[in-house]
């Protein structure tokens, strides 16, 4: 509905009516008058039935006089008390009247009535004529023409000069009847100014309304300019006004009617007065009036089709029986679908839909829009599957893209809808493709549909397209949904002072509603002080908590965590007095949120109102917990009556004691506080009434200590075949493997998939700036410079660190979490047995990770993005990622700072979409060249790097320090390089000979110091060096493509013996080791002898300077592995 109705005819112009009425009762016979007046009384009464019989009677006393029996007719006429077929009847009486009438009064009133009754009729034309040849028209004849016939001329020429009221009157609706907008609120405000009656009170207002049509033709009322808003708003208040002084006018239901509808039936004030008057709407004038007094609160004047209709939203039942006819039927019309959709239930919308076709006379792009409406609304329930999700994108971007230039041929009321409904499926960027073409580029005020297009907004980080709008929105400071979507967008950003200051005047604006002081308590509890919480808890009023609600509870959570526990106790306990299954979940999830959090002290009462004691007893022998309550308060199934028979026997007993009543047997096990009871109640009822959906369960522990640790075995190695599956499937990237792992912790999820070599790790990003001055960290790059401790070879090259706020916050607590003292991690091997992790576990074994960490959140700086619109496609991985990664990439792309992916395939995405990247590879390669090799440093990436579990940079030089270092773990190191990642690294042209220089320098050094390799209690027990010889020579033999397995092996050992010439004993010892080979891979030795000796005639033909190699070649820094 665009525009504002306005009837004219039968009672609904009363005021001219009761003019007219007025008049014939002064001409009437004297013994005329009393039955008149039964038919005025009627009329007034709204009682047509009897009017009409009365009107019957009266006709019959008036006609022994003709001028009598016109009067009748004239007052049937303007009562609307004559049916069709009399019309004729009525016409001929007073046409006679007229034409003889002496008393010109009377032929006046009786014309009037003529050019009444003639309107918009075949007789219109008749008397029109009558009255133009009237040489001098009385006043009601000029008012009823003025009002029905005249022009716009016409009505112009007539109120010259000082018109009487009723000429005014007439011309004032003789241009609302042309809808000449301007011309009825200027003889509108010229009649109010004169004469200021009710009457001029109602057209003015009608007026007012015809003026607003062209304007709200335009747009939606909810999408229209604001100065027509005020405008609306004006005239609903026009309208209040005169209800309240007159109810029973129908032009005045119908003006009301038309702006509620205007307004979407949503303007609580104007409601609250049509239900004043609900008795006086008469549903016959139109479909809105039924419908508004429906709504109002009698649906009696709604045919029964809407009846049953409105009956199936409240009856389970009725409504699976509406939806089934409905089923049962062919196709239907556009217009029939709605209700369905709204009242089907998924597995009903999904038969629906499995129909060839489901609307009748139908376009195509109507037959695809349903099914996508359809299709949401059958998702509505599925936030959490994310296939579900992803079916309803394609499904959007389908319709969307094959009907993209017919959108707006769409209501809005429809788009918006299924809008609202893809932002609670979490995809506010698919609703943004239904929305955003409807926001007009006007001035706009915060309706619903603008709210519904900002939170799209908010929700898919368009950030810069919301500020923009915001700016656009008139009164945008006196709405609290658009004060607390500033509140939001201004914590985002950064500026908590900013987000507490929209909060505090959220509460101004709304002091009654929770959500304000909720919106205060949530931002103060994460981003102010105690004592600055503790000051503003008081200002909270009471009255606010008395109902329960999401926000209420919330409100509840912050003052407990601020120890107003004594404020919340109370509260609590009376909701789960009257209906503890309704508030059982929401009563766990308090108490153990408080758990997970630090509180203030908790102390508990004993008694608190109307509850003046809880138990815990046995009833022949099941154990039941119940709250006893003053007799005056309703109980419910977990409360007993005080003065109760059993009340008063609980309340007696102490604890352990037990009596018999009525044949049962009663055992007080012990007394509890109200709240405690509450809580034990709480947990059974989730427990018992869990129907699959909750993840909360209640576990028994066994009473045998010795059956504890398998008990918790079985119970962990829950889920374990899934884990294991996710951290070994190829083809996922990191990040998304991370995340799915491990959801709720983005830290940990992080030092889990670097540590474990069993998930597959891409190789360090090779694209993007080889020199940045500053780089963008998440949880994955933090983790992997503190495992790796190339943190501080980071930073000393002087690359700053960055980080958008989430990932400081988390990496604080995760901090703060692994370095308490108390920290204990339980866990679950392989084999499925029950490991522990403490926090001195962690110090001992993890301390350079510690250290790390805490010099990188020293040393991070905390940066916000700057004001910019995410990439819709970049969002919708939003969910599939932690926080920490999906803000790194936003401050990235807005900041153009670097970002130090550690997720090739993300990093490939985000360079070629243009945003920048650091060349991992490249700046932590300069990082580590740039200082001497230390093996204590180093170890810890190369223990990783050398199991497979994460990639570093590495070049032949490294791999010659570990084998210069004197310890079995870099024995170790070195035999998982070559075992692990020789192939990679080795494979490539000249490339085996590093291999061979590797196992050689590895062979000398530690050759004569055998006992000095185990140095550190970390070092391996047992060495590695013919591991490192063996699997070396094996790669290497595989890696030479020239000659025979004993030409190849002939080749490694001149290779070795050139460069070991000048000392016997190792040269005699190598050999050693060579012949060993030969012998246990059954070689030929006489045949790598020849070989052996032919390659050394070869070389000394060459010439003498390949005998002059050193031990340790001059190597450039470049890697030979990224992995």
């Amino acid at each position: 509905m665009t525009s504002l109705e306005q009837h004219h005819s039968g009672d609904g112009d009363n005021i001219g009516r009761d003019k007219i009425i007025n008049e014939i009762k002064s001409l009437a016979p004297a013994d005329l008058v009393a039955p008149m007046e039964l038919v005025f009384e009627s009329l007034r009464q709204k009682n047509k039935t009897t009017a009409k019989t009365q009107i019957v009677m009266l006709k019959a006393i008036a006609q022994r006089e003709p001028e009598s029996a016109a009067l009748v007719e004239v007052i049937s006429i303007y009562g609307g008390l004559v049916e069709p077929q009399d019309q004729d009847a009525a016409w001929a009486t007073v046409a006679r009247i007229v034409s003889r009438a002496i008393n010109p009064i009377i032929r006046d009133v009786c014309q009037a009535a003529l050019l009444q009754l003639s309107f918009r009729t075949a007789r219109e034309g008749e008397a029109k004529c009558l009255y133009l040849s009237e040489p001098s028209p009385g006043a009601y004849s000029q008012e009823a023409y003025l009002r029905c016939y005249a022009d716009e001329e016409h009505i112009r020429t007539a109120v010259k000069s000082f018109p009487t009221e009723g000429v005014l009157t007439g011309a004032v609706e003789g241009a609302i009847r042309l809808s000449a907008a301007n011309l009825a609120i200027e003889l509108a405000t010229r009649l109010n100014s004169l004469y200021g009656s009710y009457n001029a009170r109602v057209l003015l207002a009608i007026a007012t309304g015809v003026a607003l049509n062209p304007d709200l033709a335009g747009h939606h009322f909810w999408l229209n300019r604001s100065e027509v808003k005020e405008r609306v708003d004006k005239l609903r208040d026009m309208a209040i006004q005169l209800l309240d002084e007159s109810g029973t006018d129908g032009r005045v239901h119908d003006l009301s009617c038309s702006i509620l509808n205007i307004y979407q039936y949503q303007s609580a004030e104007l409601l609250d007065a049509l239900k004043k008057h609900v008795q006086h709407l008469d549903p016959n004038r139109s479909k809105m009036i039924a419908r508004c007094k429906a709504l109002a609160g009698d649906d009696t004047c709604l045919p029964q089709a809407e009846r049953d209709l409105q009956a199936a939203y409240g009856d389970p039942q009725k409504r699976q029986a509406w939806c089934r006819q409905f089923l049962e039927a062919s196709t239907h019309q556009l217009e029939e679908v709605g209700p369905f959709l709204n009242l089907a239930n998924p597995s009903e919308l999904a038969e629906w839909l499995s129909h060839e076709r489901i609307l009748a006379e139908a376009s195509e792009m109507e037959e695809a829009y349903i099914r996508l409406v359809a299709d949401i609304f059958r998702r509505t329930d599925q936030d959490d599957n994310p296939v579900h999700r992803r079916e309803v994108s394609e499904h959007v971007d389908q319709f969307t893209s094959e009907w993209k230039g017919a959108l707006h041929t769409i209501a809005p009321t429809g788009l918006f809808e299924i809008s609202e409904k893809l932002v609670a499926l979490h995809l506010p960027h698919m609703a943004l493709k239904l929305t955003t073409h409807l926001i007009p580029n006007h001035e706009l005020w915060p309706s619903p549909y603008v709210l519904t297009h900002l939170h799209c907004l908010q929700e898919a980080g368009q950030n810069k397209s919301f500020d923009e709008i915001v700016a656009r929105v008139k009164g945008a400071d006196q709405s609290v949904a658009l004060l607390s979507f500033q509140s939001v967008q201004a914590e985002r950003g950064g500026d908590i002072d900013l987000a507490i200051k929209f909060s505090e005047s959220m509460i101004e604006l709304a002091p009654a509603q929770p959500y304000p002081w909720y919106r205060r308590c949530y931002l103060l509890s994460r981003y102010r002080s105690l004592e600055e919480q503790q000051a503003f808890h008081p200002r909270i009023p009471d009255s606010v908590l008395l109902k329960p609600s999401h926000e209420v509870k919330g409100i509840l959570f912050f003052l407990a965590l601020a120890g107003s526990f004594k404020r919340v106790e109370p509260r609590w306990v009376a909701w789960i007095i009257e209906e503890p299954r309704r508030h059982a979940v929401d009563l766990v999830n308090f108490h153990f949120g408080l758990e997970f959090r630090r509180v203030e002290h908790m102390e508990v009462s004993f008694s608190i109102e109307h509850c003046l004691k809880a138990v815990q007893y046995t009833y022949e022998g099941e154990t039941l917990v119940r709250l006893i309550v003053d007799d005056e308060m309703e109980g419910s199934e977990c409360t007993l009556k005080a003065s109760s028979h059993v009340g008063q026997l609980l309340q007696r007993l102490s604890p352990g004691n037990s009596e018999t009543l009525n044949m049962a047997t009663y055992k007080v096990e012990e007394h509890l506080p109200p709240y405690v009871a509450c809580l034990r109640i709480a947990l059974t009822l989730r427990h018992v009434h869990n129907d699959g959906s909750d993840c909360f369960m209640m576990m028994r522990m066994p009473s045998n200590p010795d059956e504890f640790i398998p008990y918790l075995e079985e119970k962990m190695a829950k889920g374990a075949e899934r884990r294991e599956h996710l951290q070994t499937m190829d083809a996922i990237p990191l990040y998304l493997r991370g995340h799915a792992l491990y959801s709720s912790d983005a830290f940990k999820a992080a030092m889990n998939c670097w540590t474990d070599q069993r998930v597959p790790k891409s190789p360090l990003c090779d694209l993007g700036d080889t020199d940045p001055t500053a780089v963008v960290l998440d949880a994955y790059s933090i983790s992997y410079l503190a495992v790796t401790n190339f943190a501080g070879y980071l930073l000393n090259t002087g690359i700053t660190f960055v980080a958008p706020p989430i990932t400081k916050e988390a990496l604080e607590a995760f901090l703060a979490e692994i370095s308490n003292e108390n920290f204990m991690l339980l866990g679950t091997t392989v084999d499925g047995k029950l490991y522990r992790t403490t926090g001195s576990d962690l110090r001992e074994r993890d301390a350079h990770t510690l250290e790390n960490l805490r010099l990188i959140l020293d040393n991070i700086s905390i940066v916000q993005p700057v004001l910019h619109d995410i990439e819709l496609d970049i969002f919708t991985i939003k969910d599939a990622v932690d926080r920490t990664v999906y803000d790194a990439m936003q401050l990235s792309t807005a900041n153009h700072i670097p970002w130090f992916c550690m997720d090739s395939t993300f990093g490939t995405l985000h360079n070629a979409k243009g945003n920048p990247l650091v060349n991992i590879q490249s700046v932590l390669l300069r990082a580590v060249a740039n200082v001497p090799f230390n093996f204590e440093k180093r170890r810890h990436a190369l223990v990783l790097y050398a199991i497979g579990a994460l990639p570093i940079p590495l070049t032949p030089k490294d791999i010659y320090s570990v084998a210069m270092t004197k310890s079995t773990l870099a024995e170790f190191i070195l035999f998982k390089i070559i075992q692990t990642h020789g192939r990679e690294i080795f494979a490539a042209e000249g490339r085996p000979e590093i291999l061979l220089n590797a196992i050689l320098l590895h062979l000398f050094f530690r050759f004569g110091n055998e006992t000095d390799t185990i140095k550190s209690k970390y070092s391996p027990g047992i060495t590695y060096s013919s591991h490192v010889f063996n699997h070396g020579l094996s790669l290497y033999l595989t890696l030479s493509d020239t000659g025979s397995t004993e030409f190849r092996l002939a080749t490694a050992i001149h290779h070795m013996a050139k460069q070991s010439i000048e000392d016997q004993p190792f040269l005699k010892n190598l050999v050693g080791r060579f012949s060993n080979f030969a012998k246990g891979h059954f070689m030929n030795w006489e045949a790598i002898r020849q070989n052996y000796m032919s390659i050394a005639e070869a070389r000394d033909r060459q010439g003498p300077a390949l005998g002059n190699e050193q031990t340790e070649p001059k190597f450039e820094a470049t890697p030979v592995s990224g992995r």
